[in-house]
């Protein structure tokens, strides 16, 4: 994953919760549940497809014709249950046994490795604004987030998500669900690989 991807990432994540405030509105409600404002909340848009243009910078670059991709982001959320959150040693804790490293810019990431060199493939925010963790934090949720294409081909990348986000729900005891809120069943997931499969037809 690179710094303009990354950059792209933390831009987006702003936008990220949308469907939350909807569902959020349209879900019964519960006098057990923390209440949360939706100014505490990202302004979601689940899943977006950015037209990247990339244009060299060298002068043999200048010669070649621009390459133009598109982009899906894949998330998924992780909730606290009614009247419950996440606190930031919880957090912290669970995404160490989960294989998440703690980065610089207060997010957690997913790294893989070749030699010295390490690139992200997922990251994962803070549904709440501002979407970053500090030791002060306490929280109704996560956001686990990827793009396509990324530095895996899209279901290798989906195979090392999801086992991450389901062993966070488990060692948080939370419910996982996908950008429209809704819970894994297996058929859920079977679409959500064909998903990343057909991604994947469509970039070669």
């Amino acid at each position: 994953m690179s710094a303009f991807e990354l950059r792209i990432i933390i831009f987006v994540i702003g936008l990220l919760v949308l469907g939350l405030i909807y569902f959020m509105h349209t879900r019964k409600p519960s006098h057990t549940r923390a209440e949360i404002s939706e100014d505490e909340l990202f302004q979601i848009e689940p899943e977006i497809n950015v037209q990247e243009t990339e244009t060299a910078v060298s002068s043999q670059s200048e010669q070649q014709p621009e390459k133009t991709s598109e982009r899906k982001l894949v998330t998924l959320f992780l909730h606290a249950k009614d009247g419950l959150q996440f606190d930031w040693h919880q957090i912290k804790d669970a995404s160490a046994k989960a294989g998440l490293e703690y980065g610089e810019d207060h997010l957690f990431y997913r790294y893989r490795r070749i030699g010295t060199e390490k690139k992200a493939l997922f990251l994962v925010a803070n549904m709440l604004k501002p979407g970053v963790f500090d030791p002060d934090l306490r929280t109704t949720g996560l956001v686990f987030i990827m793009t396509l294409p990324g530095e895996m081909n899209a279901l290798d990348l989906w195979d090392t998500m999801f086992p991450v986000a389901k062993r966070m729900e488990e060692l948080l005891d939370g419910s996982l669900t996908d950008e429209n809120h809704s819970s894994f069943s297996r058929q859920r997931i079977a679409s959500m690989r064909e998903e990343m499969r057909a991604f994947e037809s469509t970039e070669t």
